[in-house]
């Protein structure tokens, strides 16, 4: 069973309760905030504000069942949406906002989200990359920009290069300054490069997140309307664990998972050609089977990432048809597809 069809076979069940004897449903009447499904595991977020008498612990107790006893589910979870989720107060500053997450640090993540947003550039999009790795901001070197970034008209001008916009904290600080962020400075100052930052008309922002689960996450799930993650791991356990834990949060946040990308999947042997999995095998495979999120890419090593990544030429405008190059083209392909379209012009 699908996650989708997961999900609305439990907002079926339920519509069947009522608010009182002749009251709208709790679906329709926006009680139901959302319901997020993982695999096997459900979580129902009620909107706190519409709880009767505000004791979410026993509409908690009486929903729970109801939803446990459909097939395919074994565990649920019924609370109030967290204050984190995005308010509407401000406007997203693109039709599309896409975290791009990993578990842990490593996994080639920065370096995909690169490769990616040129690809999804070189499909039509208009395209831009926020940084937001505040620990170790990456996106200059990979586009081969350096400098500070210029103010105009009280608005701070993104860099661009290869057809996308990219804003940093690389562009704001000197190379070896170190950012000594924590807690309320990056719930105030990361959003910041989303309201200051004279991004245009972007159909989709791609967020390089920070590896794991931080206070930057917080403060992006409550600021930057994020439409949707993207799940970066290699095949490895120990990756996987880490990356289960990001997928969680997200989660409890109500921001759904587009999908699973894979990377660094095996490694081509140079006499033979053969794949090697010097990463682990099968991993990601099973974490699409285990959360019923698809496996969106499965991509190879190859040295040639990281060289044109170093001089700042994204792999995919370097290396045009080759075979890992396509691979990205493909997932970005993939990813345009799964943006609804009443998100793009």
């Amino acid at each position: 069973m699908t996650v989708s069809t997961l999900e609305e076979l439990v907002l079926a069940a339920l519509r069947s309760v009522t608010l009182g004897q002749t009251g709208p449903d709790i679906v329709s009447s926006g009680l139901v905030y959302d319901v997020v499904a993982t695999g096997p595991a459900v979580r129902v977020l009620l909107d706190p504000e519409r709880i009767p008498d505000g004791d979410a612990d026993a509409l908690g107790d009486f929903l729970a069942p109801l939803v446990e006893a459909l097939p395919g589910i074994e565990r649920v979870i019924v609370k109030p949406r967290p204050k984190s989720i995005a308010s509407q107060e401000a406007k997203p500053v693109a039709r599309y906002i896409l975290g791009v997450h990993s578990g842990k640090g490593g996994v080639g993540k920065s370096t995909l989200s690169a490769n990616l947003a040129v690809a999804l550039g070189l499909l039509g999009l208009k395209v831009g990359v926020l940084d937001a790795d505040v620990y170790g901001p990456s996106m200059p070197t990979l586009f081969g920009l350096s400098g500070r970034a210029e103010e105009m008209n009280g608005k701070i001008e993104p860099r661009a290069a290869h057809g996308v916009k990219i804003m940093s904290l690389g562009f704001l600080l000197p190379p070896e300054k170190a950012l000594a962020w924590r807690g309320s400075l990056i719930d105030e100052g990361l959003p910041l490069l989303l309201s200051e930052v004279a991004w245009g008309d972007l159909d989709i922002l791609l967020i390089d997140l920070p590896p794991g689960t931080s206070d930057v996450h917080l403060a992006l799930a409550k600021h930057a309307h994020l439409s949707g993650i993207l799940t970066v791991t290699t095949p490895g356990s120990l990756a996987l664990i880490d990356v289960k834990r990001g997928m969680e949060m997200f989660a409890d946040l109500a921001i759904p998972c587009l999908g699973i990308v894979e990377n660094m999947a095996s490694v081509a042997c140079s006499d033979c050609g053969h794949a090697i999995p010097v990463f682990g095998q099968g991993g990601a495979l099973a974490l699409s089977e285990e959360t019923g999120l698809p496996l969106l890419a499965s991509i190879p090593f190859i040295p040639e990432l990281s060289i044109t990544g170093d001089a700042g030429v994204p792999y995919v405008i370097a290396a045009g048809d080759a075979p890992t190059s396509k691979s990205i083209t493909a997932l970005a392909v993939r990813i345009a597809k799964q943006i609804p379209a009443e998100a793009l012009p």
